[in-house]
């Protein structure tokens, strides 16, 4: 999802962050962030964060 709302953001050439949630069938606010996001820091914006909380245990390779 975080790549679509990029990619429709590049191809849409400045249309509005309505519009493209719109055509994606997301918040306003989805696109705002991952749009900001992406402008700040490139690819690396569109990785996860570090989440609050405890952390985890189980390591990804694990879990695959």
């Amino acid at each position: 999802m975080r790549s679509r709302v990029v990619l429709a953001c590049a191809d849409a050439a400045g249309a509005p962050n309505g519009v493209i949630a719109e055509e994606l069938g997301v918040s306003r606010n989805t696109v705002t962030k991952w749009r900001n996001r992406f402008a700040a820091d490139r690819l690396e914006g569109l990785l996860d964060e570090p989440r609050p909380g405890r952390p985890r245990t189980i390591a990804d390779a694990d879990v695959e």
